[in-house]
């Protein structure tokens, strides 16, 4: 065999194959730079919309706390929201970028839409540009004008009632110990949908100008203080992240950790009207605290309270609420019954008042006694990455 002459094409080929590598390393060598230089501006810009957003929950939690804090935005001014939260102010991140950020109301007064774009390395001239948007929200404010209310949410043909009987002790006023927010007056010590009755010895106290008892009250009065299911939702998160979430027939015969206490229905379904009998559920509160509990109790069902129990906050339930015996303990705050599940035929008595002292407390309503978290928050799922600018 003559293998004379393959020595040339041998090389050539061996010389194209370096060549095509020598070139792919070379482009390799000039590409990968910008690449990287893409992703570290890129992320830089979503870092930068990453601050609008935090800038943006920073401004609405001063708000709610400092109004007149410069850079605060008051949460009842956002349609549309001022300076710089109205998504033509660009601020400057040291040499990094720019961000702006847009505030808009959102489904509720403790919902807020907030919108922020990450610019780098200006808005006029940018490289790269991310958008992001979140719901922002708190637990809802409420200000309850009574120190017992029952009614807002009875079916059709139903009407919250009250009882009051015993040496119950209802106290509304300032001058025996009940305190309200600033520019918040309650206007009656025990307010229902139906009818409020009393009977035995019990000691009530309206607030300054107001009355002990208002009864057929309209169910549209009760809606500035009750609890969307969005709202419940909301909470029973908060309640899952504190440890403190419940489902069925729950007993604290010993105070629970303070803060946001939810008792679901077993099924976690909503209760409604046409709920099913298994996920009617009762809290029963009893026996003899050495120590009260700070926050809100949040029922999605009826309540049983009695024995020596401190409560400070809020007690809210969608059913009925029974306050027996309280002997030496107290509830200072509010309680509220939204009477969810009674029917024609099954209707109950949606708060039946033993001997149970009660002290309105706005404030003890707002914070839970200090226990509950007063700043917005992004809800969780709500982040999303956007196109555009």
């Amino acid at each position: 065999m003559n293998d004379k002459g393959v020595a040339l094409p041998v090389a050539l080929i061996v010389m194209a194959v370096l060549v095509s590598l020598i070139v792919a390393f070379l482009v390799l060598a000039s590409t990968e730079p910008q690449i990287a230089s893409n992703q570290k501006v890129g992320a830089q810009a979503r870092a930068l919309a990453e601050t609008g957003i935090e800038r943006a929950l920073w401004a609405l939690t001063k708000g709610d706390t400092t109004p007149g804090f410069s850079g605060a935005l008051n949460p009842a001014n956002t349609n549309p929201s001022a300076a710089p939260y109205n998504g033509g102010t660009f601020v400057q991140v040291s040499n990094l970028g720019q961000f702006s950020v847009t505030v808009a109301d959102g489904a509720g007064a403790n919902e807020k839409v907030v919108t922020a774009v990450g610019w780098v390395p200006s808005n006029t001239n940018p490289i790269a540009v991310k958008k992001i948007q979140v719901r922002a929200i708190r637990i809802k404010r409420i200000d309850p004008p009574c120190a017992i209310c029952a009614g807002g949410e009875s079916p059709a043909g139903t009407s919250a009632e009250i009882r009051v009987g015993g040496s119950a002790t209802i106290n509304a006023s300032v001058a025996t110990g009940a305190s309200y927010c600033a520019g918040v007056t309650p206007t009656t010590a025990v307010m229902a949908e139906g009818t409020v009755v009393t009977n035995g010895n019990p000691n009530l106290s309206a607030p300054t100008g107001g009355t002990t008892i208002t009864q057929n009250v309209p169910a549209s009065t009760f809606s500035q203080f009750l609890l969307t299911d969005s709202d419940m939702m909301y909470l029973k998160s908060l309640a899952k992240a504190n440890g403190t979430y419940f489902q069925g027939n729950t007993t604290f015969a010993s105070p629970p950790q303070n803060g946001i206490v939810f008792i679901d229905t077993p099924s976690g379904n909503p209760l409604t009207s046409s709920s099913p009998s298994s996920d009617l559920i009762t809290l029963d509160i009893h026996g003899n605290w050495s120590a009260g509990f700070n926050g809100w109790l949040i029922v999605a069902g009826s309540a049983s309270i009695s024995g020596n129990i401190a409560v400070t906050g809020l007690v809210y339930a969608q059913n009925d609420v029974s306050l027996n015996g309280a002997g030496n303990g107290a509830i200072r705050g509010a309680v509220i019954s939204t009477n969810r599940r009674d029917t024609s035929s099954t209707n109950v008595d949606s708060a039946d008042i033993g001997n149970a002292p009660l002290t309105y407390d706005c404030n003890a309503v707002r914070t839970g006694g200090g226990s509950l978290p007063q700043g917005w928050t992004m809800e969780a799922g709500t982040f999303v990455e956007q196109q555009g600018r």
